[in-house]
């Protein structure tokens, strides 16, 4: 009924104005309440008088309520309200509520609003229109009557999420992104109030969800709250321009009093009761919604909905000013793969088949499996240059593209194609995550360079250390290394790295980086090159190449003689499968150098999942899987990384946010745990494995067979589960250097003597002698110049120390004997006594047995330093306490290593100086005696050579003082020796042992005339100081150096007579029988013997006199009593003497 009508009516049928009272409490807002109240005022001015009423409490009810024609209940209170309705119940009076009905309703109370049900009815209307078979329905708490929903919407795929009414715009984000926008669902019912409803659309707006495809409907009670461009909403008729929810209550009473007023003329209140009734739904209005749309967040009519009947005005309008329906729910996610047959310029595509392949599957696999509702993962093959870029065609190409924009790129094997992607969709403001199957390299792996780059493959460099750790396990020591300037930073590393392993790369600078655009074309121009490197025999090439320059520079060094057993290849990439784009005979030369061959790079198809993988590959891509694990990992990163994004409701489309969330990621896949790297690239401690290079008996082509992992983790780093097999087919790895007949890299008749090596020799031993004299002359002015020993007269009771003086003259009887002129041919016997009991020590000791002997000296003389340290310090309690077993370890080891080995530990530590043969007229081209494999003067031998010197300055000097302090801690020790022979015979053996590195080596009988001067000297010096206190160890050191010199004899002899050498084995025999005869006559006749034995009672008896009856107890008393009278008598004895 129009507003003239209700003006006409007050002014004929109305005696005096209507009384409307309006109730508000202290549950309603004050502002709500006036704003309502002005609304209605203005729309009624004159016609009805509305009194705004406050009621705080139930008490007042009766007091302010007199006798009103209508009441607006604003208190939303619900006791209030009852209070209400029983006061109209008595009063007539009708009751125009905003409440939602709870329980029954009083008969003169009515509702300004339609019900729940023909709101839902309406918007079932209009999804039915659209054809939505899958949306999401938004409700608040109060109106999730879901039972209500789901009959109404029972034939539909609907998804209910409740959020309740909010005026947080964070709580609103925080629900689109992971409601909503998780989802996938893009068709959206929102029955949320007003302000909710303008919440969600910001949101969905902010969250780029308000585009084309996207429909977006809102129910009556959020009408007010339309915000955007395509927002189809419904609203009861009369308020479709409500813009507030006091105007959206205000239009709705304002429809209801029209209502009252346009009631006959009739003033009987039953009759107004019984017009409200018939003009209304369960007091509820008529189902009358109107449909509105917006435009530039600007309403319009579109149509109206009558008991549930749909009627368009125009046409209505979506999200991105769209006129076409949204009917599909599925959010498309599409993925740029880097996939193609093709390069720039038609060149062919050398890329593995399986990486495509292998992404393919991946994203079937996801789903079937992972599959997210409400979103369809889809794919673009990009085709802009597989293996080779242009940057002209990939602007061009990837122009094309940007039509159907991905999310996320899987790229490139290679590192110089995907950085030359990067850099070209940087060009184009596309900056995706990009993922590679396989692209290591430093410049890559850079993430602060290529935020959009990663890869699961692991940093290179990570297996450049393993092929080291591998070649240590095999004791591999020299490289031939070759690198391109594309492969600089690898080579790079590899230097740095191979110090550390105290390895070497053995061809120069100018040998090592070869052209970065070389081919096989270029070989006569290279030639001598590659010959150069083949000639110094090293067998271990590591090549920084990548394919195909691997294969040119391969097929090079065959065209140069290289043949198979000449080289073995390390690499740390495969590549084997690449030799299918070879031709014929260039496959044949490659096949033959590779064979044999050992890489170290990151493992496939790892574990019972990665075998089902594996497994449904092939059946639909065929058996070739190479490289086809690490593009289904790839892919399946980021596909777990759209999905950690999609479940945390954060925007896809942000790449920073993509970005991010697939670093988070950790996950099992066909390659083992796949992460990537903190603050790098590429991925973290993948599993790598050893493949050995073998023949595929069906292709006729090498293939790359895993026999190993590495596992860092382990404290066994490497584990072969198979043997390698060699390029010559055996099992036991090969030297890492091509020798000869001599055991060394080069012929014997390249050897000649190295005039400066041997002037270094030389000055080392002249400087090594001259430090033991002045050290020792330093010790004995310091310490032992005043130090006298008594002779030993009286007879003792000899102990096990004696024994060990004693012993002390054997060995060094046959050290001696050693360090002379060489008596093996008389002898042969003697040479292997000495060398394999550890008295003697000579260059046929070689290679890791040498090495062995060198790393136990120096270890032996730094123990023996750091013990003198704790020796000489004043030592707290605790830390005596905490050292105990060290220093009584050393004192234990006294004699031993001051005596016994000193000879044995001097000659090791000067060996590694005897570098007086070489290959050239260079000291470096000299070698070490004993290892002809290493070179003398380099940064090894520097180091090893520093140690040497080092060890021997200590060493002497506290191997000096342990021969005195061993003789005076033991107080119970008889056998004393003078402090200047410990000097004398210390320097006497230095430079024995320094003739023997040196004089020997070039002239044996000029040697043995040495040896024979400077031992009749030391026979003299001990025949006038007799150097022991006790007489018979003066005769047996006399008598054993005699017949060291008389062997010097024989040997000179044999050497300069022609003598024949069984009348010279006789003489030596017969004066060394001769000496021992004269000896121990000497020794019998007039050097009493005072070392006694101390004779104990023995152990027989009480074994007896447990277990029999034929030694009794007298006889053990007995015993005791001889004992102890032999005791005295050796005492008495002592006393007279």
């Amino acid at each position: 009924m129009s507003f003239l009508a209700v003006f006409i009516y007050a002014i004929f049928y109305c005696e005096g104005q209507m009384i409307v009272d309006i109730i508000y409490s202290p549950f309603t807002s004050q502002d709500f309440a006036l704003n309502l109240t002005s609304l209605l005022q203005l729309n009624f001015q004159g016609i009805i008088d509305f009194n705004l009423v406050y009621i705080e409490s139930s008490r007042e009810v009766q007091q302010l309520i007199n006798s009103p024609d209508v009441i607006i209940d604003l208190s939303f209170s619900t006791i209030l309200s009852e209070i209400i309705k029983e006061l109209a119940e008595e009063k007539h009076f009708i009751i125009a509520s905003i409440n939602k009905p709870h329980g029954i309703y009083s008969n003169w109370e009515f509702f300004v609003h339609c019900s729940w049900e023909n709101q839902l009815e309406a918007l079932s209307s209009i999804i039915s229109y659209l054809n939505w078979e899958t949306f999401i329905i938004i409700s608040d708490e109060i109106h999730n009557e879901g039972n209500k929903i789901c009959n109404i919407f029972s034939y539909k795929n609907f998804h209910l999420s409740i959020f309740s009414n909010s005026n947080n715009k964070n709580s609103a984000d925080l629900f689109i992104g992971k409601v909503v926008k998780a989802s996938g669902i893009k068709n959206i019912v929102i029955l949320n109030n007003g302000e909710s409803a303008k919440l969600l659309l910001k949101s969905l707006e902010d969250r780029d969800l308000l585009i084309n495809g996207t429909g977006i409907i809102v129910g009556s009670e959020g009408s007010y709250g339309l915000y955007g461009n395509g927002i189809i909403g419904i609203s009861e008729s009369e308020q479709e321009f409500a813009d507030s929810y006091y105007s959206y209550e205000g239009l709705a009473i304002i429809k209801f009093l029209k209502l009252v007023l346009s009631f006959p003329s009739e003033s009987d209140s039953l009759n107004l009761l019984e017009f409200l009734n018939k003009n209304t739904v369960g007091h509820r209005p008529l189902s009358n919604f109107t449909v509105i749309n917006t435009k530039n967040s600007q309403k319009f009519i579109s149509g109206n909905i009558f008991n549930g009947n749909l009627t368009f005005s125009s046409s209505l309008i979506f999200p991105g000013n769209s006129s076409i329906i949204p009917n599909s729910p599925i959010t498309d996610v599409n993925i740029w793969i880097a996939n193609g047959t093709t390069n720039p310029g038609s060149t062919p595509a050398v890329i593995p088949s399986t990486s495509a392949a292998g992404e393919f599957y991946a994203l079937n696999y996801w789903q079937s499996l992972h599959a997210l509702d409400g979103f369809e993962i889809t794919s673009t093959n990009t085709d802009c240059g597989v293996s080779v870029y242009d940057e002209e065609y990939g602007v061009s190409c990837f122009s094309q593209l940007l039509v159907t924009p991905g999310v996320g790129f899987l790229t490139s094997n290679y590192p110089s194609i995907s950085i030359s992607y990067i850099y070209t969709l940087r060009s184009l403001n596309v900056s995706i995550p990009n993922i590679s199957p396989y692209a290591p390299s430093v410049l890559s792996g850079n993430q602060a360079l290529f935020p959009e780059f990663m890869t699961v493959a692991s940093d290179i460099r990570f297996n450049i250390q393993l092929i080291l750790n591998l070649a240590v396990i095999f004791g591999w020591k020299n490289f031939i290394v070759i690198y391109n300037k594309r492969n600089i930073e690898n080579y790079n590393y590899f230097v740095s790295k191979i110090e550390q392993f105290d390895m070497k790369i053995v061809n120069s600078p100018d040998l090592q980086m070869i052209d970065s655009n070389y081919t096989v074309k270029d070989f006569p121009k290279w030639e001598n090159w590659f010959s150069s490197i083949i000639s110094l025999k090293v067998r271990l090439y590591v090549i920084f190449l990548t394919p195909p320059y691997w294969f040119d520079v391969i097929e090079s060094f065959y065209d140069a003689g290289l043949r198979r057993g000449d080289a073995i290849f390390l690499s740390n990439i495969r590549m084997a499968y690449m030799l299918i784009w070879e031709s014929i005979e260039d496959q044949r030369k490659i096949n033959e150098l590779f064979y044999g061959g050992v890489i170290v790079a990151q493992a496939e198809w790892i574990g019972e999942y990665a075998k089902t993988i594996k497994s449904g590959m092939k059946k639909i891509y065929g058996n070739d899987t190479n490289y086809g694990c690490f593009a289904f990992d790839a892919a399946m990163l980021l596909l777990y990384g759209i999905e950690f994004t999609i479940k945390h409701g954060q925007d896809l489309k942000n790449s920073e946010i993509l970005n991010e969330n697939l670093r988070k990621q950790k996950f099992t896949g066909c390659s083992g745990t796949v992460s990537i790297e903190q603050g790098s690239n590429q991925r973290s401690l993948p599993t790598i494995g050893v493949f050995s290079l073998s023949w595929d008996e069906d292709s006729g082509l090498l293939y790359e067979k895993i026999v190993g992992e590495y596992d860092i983790y382990s404290v066994q780093l490497i584990t072969l589960y198979e043997s390698i097999i060699w390029y010559d087919n055996s099992t036991v790895a090969p030297n890492d250097l091509i020798l000869y007949e001599n055991g060394c890299p080069f012929p014997q008749k390249q050897i000649s003597r190295s005039e400066k090596g041997s002037n270094a020799l030389y000055g080392i031993m002249g400087f090594v002698i001259a430090m033991t004299i002045v050290e020792s002359l330093i010790i004995w002015k310091k310490f032992w110049k005043n130090v006298m020993i008594s002779k030993l007269t009286a007879p003792s009771y000899v102990h096990f120390e004696d024994y060990i003086s004693m012993g002390i003259l054997v060995i060094d009887f046959f050290q001696f004997l050693s360090q002379g002129p060489d008596i093996s041919k008389l002898y042969p016997w003697l040479s292997i006594v000495c060398t394999y009991s550890l008295i003697h020590f000579d260059s046929n000791v070689t290679g890791d047995i040498y090495w062995g002997y060198l790393y136990a000296a120096i270890a032996i003389s730094c123990y023996w330093v750091a013990t003198a340290i704790l020796l000489v310090c004043r030592l707290n309690k605790f830390t005596r306490e905490l050292f105990s077993h060290a220093i009584n370890l050393a004192l234990l080891l006294l004699p031993i290593i001051g005596n016994f080995i000193f000879i044995i530990m001097v000659s090791v530590l000067l060996s590694i100086f005897q570098c007086d043969k070489g290959i050239g007229p260079k000291i470096t081209d000299s070698f070490i005696e004993n290892d002809c494999t290493v070179n003398c003067w380099d940064k090894k031998f520097f180091l090893w050579g520093i140690l040497a010197i080092f060890s021997l300055l200590t060493y002497i000097p506290l191997a000096i003082f342990s021969r005195y302090i061993y003789e005076n801690i033991n107080s119970h020790i008889n056998i004393k020796t003078q402090p200047i022979f410990i000097i004398e015979k210390t320097v006497f053996q230095v430079i024995i042992v320094c003739m023997n590195k040196t004089i020997k080596v070039y002239d044996e009988s000029l040697h043995g005339f040495c040896c024979l001067f400077i031992f009749i000297i030391f026979i003299y010096i001990c025949l006038k100081q007799r150097p022991y206190n006790y007489h018979r160890m003066n005769l047996w050191l006399i008598i054993s150096y005699i017949a060291i010199l008389w062997s010097f004899i024989i040997s000179l002899a044999y050497r300069m007579l022609n003598v024949d050498s069984g009348i010279l084995w006789m003489m030596l025999n017969l004066v060394w029988l001769i000496l021992i005869v004269v000896g121990i006559t000497i020794q019998c006749k007039w050097c009493a013997g005072l070392l006694i034995s101390d004779k104990k009672i023995d152990i027989k008896f009480f074994f007896k006199f447990e277990m029999s009856r034929n030694v009794t107890a007298d006889d053990i008393n007995r015993m005791k009593k001889e004992i102890a009278d032999k005791s005295y008598s050796l005492k008495e004895k002592s006393t007279f003497v």
